[in-house]
């Protein structure tokens, strides 16, 4: 029997490399038929569930191999190890004690991942600790290579992206650079290297480790984006010649996305805007049609913000809240993206009273779940109308705690997330005291700066930059909202103007710290001498002094804008 499943489990691990998940999952339950406590088959099911997006599922899987394992050790310390392999019929999946070491650190890395996944950052920190502590416990050193054989790069890496989707890019620098020591030939250890090298300021290092992910698998698209964004798309490897043919020849929209959004930026930095737009809208029809999206489902939710939030005062929402009413820690900036917010994050963060916590999907993936709402749309009418019966001062509750992961013990912290905009409703439902700063830049800027930008290509939040027209009617609805929650709620709603922020910093600044309740420091206006983390497209523009170089930037493409300008105009907001 033993070889038997032995073999089993060998054409399962193959059919998963091959990514022939079907035929995997027919090995792993004919090996569990023959063996229920095998625990390597539980972990294997696992991944194929995340592998399929089911993250939930793989944690139950993962978890049950865990349970395996610390049952193996559990007995293996009574020396009775001979009674659990009569139980489960063999020991092919945990050998030795050293096995049982190395597959449970494996277990442990996937599961903080798929915690990080779902947006669960304490739990997957604790198990990224956890998987830490034991590589520790079993080589003693592990970032120094000392006896680090039995663990793969593979471990490495998962628990590299564990730590960086929960925004603690510096902990997974040195895991990904492992992950590459064992096995340099992967490009996406490269490029999940460079995304974090990126968020920390090592430009250089990022800059090398995409050159690397282009060479070693020249149709890694995003990579390309990636350079573009540090301004080092025209690698040894490939040009822009060489990344024409590559746009014509390909076939999927997310990459032809990515490749047109480097494609236009080069072309703008050679200050041909006519190619640069060409290619860049020739990008985005292409993603638009392979979506479904109609820009009247964004209207229908800005109306469904403005008839339920219409009658709601503040005198209801600070009677309702008892537990958070005089909770003070959150300061929430928010504005169409590419509008200045990190700016902002930049200058209150320098404030040693203040942490940013980058920008968190925390709040909103609470009111989902909260509002027990099935719509493919993280905020739609349906949600909204739901959520008015959610128990606001557990969203409150909840939402700080998960953001103790990365706030530190300041007195306040920062959730730049710009769509927040749609959720101060809730916030001052859930936090009545929390602070929101709202941005406001000149339209047309606003507008070009968003259609320009290659935001999250699975996420119908940003669909509307799909195209310039839904991206000015957003921006009109935006606006509208905007002034609405600054009417509403003057004393916790505060709109800035990117325009004036950066011509006049200082008068700016102070006014903006006094909003927060805080002492005004020298220190906030010099924000190159930041040195937190930027998870943002602006990562390297925030790092430099404040300067006014970005106002009117939508000039370059004025001769695109005369549809933009007539709705605008008749919005009366041009």
């Amino acid at each position: 029997m033993t070889e038997n499943i032995t073999l089993l489990h060998n054409q399962a691990l193959k059919a998963l490399n091959n990514k022939k998940y079907q035929q995997a999952h027919g090995f792993i339950m004919a090996l569990l038929q023959q063996d229920k406590y095998f625990a390597d088959g539980y972990f294997l099911l696992g991944i194929i569930a995340c592998e399929h997006g089911n993250n939930e599922k793989g944690i139950q899987l993962f978890e049950q191999a865990l349970k395996l394992v610390d049952h193996f050790e559990a007995k293996s310390e009574d020396n009775t190890k001979e009674s659990l392999i009569n139980q489960s019929g063999n020991d092919a999946a945990i050998s030795s004690p050293s096995s049982v070491a190395s597959n449970k650190i494996e277990y442990l890395a996937h599961l903080a991942k798929a915690y990080s996944l779902i947006t669960e950052p304490i739990k997957a920190k604790y198990y990224a600790d956890l998987t830490s502590e034991q590589i520790n416990k079993q080589t003693n050193d592990f970032l120094n290579d000392h006896n680090t054989d039995k663990i793969s790069a593979l471990t490495f890496d998962t628990l590299g992206v564990a730590y960086s989707k929960v925004g603690l890019h510096n902990q997974a620098v040195p895991l990904f650079k492992q992950a590459i020591k064992r096995e340099d030939n992967q490009a996406a250890y490269y490029f999940n290297l460079g995304v974090s090298q990126t968020f920390i300021g090592d430009f250089l290092g990022a800059k090398n480790a995409h050159e690397k992910v282009i060479q070693l698998a020249p149709l890694f698209t995003k990579s390309y984006t990636a350079l573009s964004a540090l301004g080092k798309v025209n690698t040894p490897h490939y040009n822009l010649a060489s990344m024409e043919l590559m746009f014509n020849e390909l076939i999927h929209p997310d990459e032809k996305l990515h490749i047109g959004h480097a494609m236009a930026r080069e072309y703008e930095a050679l200050n041909d805007y006519d190619k640069s737009y060409e290619y860049l809208s020739l990008a985005k029809k292409a993603k638009l049609d392979s979506v479904d999206y109609d820009f009247a489902d964004d209207e229908a939710m800005f109306q469904s913000l403005f008839e339920t939030y219409n009658e709601i005062t503040a005198t209801t929402l600070n009677s309702n809240n008892e537990s958070n009413k005089h909770n003070q820690e959150a300061i929430f900036i928010v504005g169409m993206p590419r509008t200045g917010t990190t700016l902002v994050e930049r200058i209150l963060s320098q404030h040693s009273e203040v942490t940013t916590a980058g920008e968190l999907e925390y709040f909103s993936s609470l009111v989902k779940k909260m509002s027990e709402t099935s719509t493919q749309r993280i905020l739609d009418k349906e949600t909204i109308e739901a959520a008015q019966h959610i128990n606001f001062e557990e969203l409150g509750k909840a939402y700080i705690e998960k953001t103790r992961v990365l706030t530190g013990t300041t007195a306040k912290f920062i959730d730049k997330m710009p769509l927040n905009i749609l959720y101060v409703g809730f916030i001052m439902q859930a936090l009545p005291k929390a602070k929101i700063i709202c941005l406001d830049r000149n339209p047309l800027d606003t507008i070009m700066s968003n259609y320009r930008q290659l935001f999250s290509a699975n996420s119908y939040n940003y669909n509307y930059a799909y195209d310039l027209k839904t991206t000015t009617q957003y921006y009109v609805e935006f606006k509208r909202l905007a002034d609405f929650w600054s009417e509403k709620h003057p004393n916790n709603f505060y709109q800035i103007n990117y325009q004036a922020l950066v011509n006049e910093p200082e008068v700016e600044a102070k006014q903006l710290i006094a909003f927060c309740g805080l002492d005004w420091q020298e220190q906030c206006l010099k924000i190159n001498k930041n040195a937190a983390p930027v998870a943002t497209a602006s990562a390297i523009q925030v790092r430099q002094p404040i300067n006014n170089k970005s106002i009117d930037n939508w000039m370059k493409y004025n001769k695109y804008l005369s549809e933009a300008k007539e709705i605008l105009i008749n919005a009366k907001l041009l």
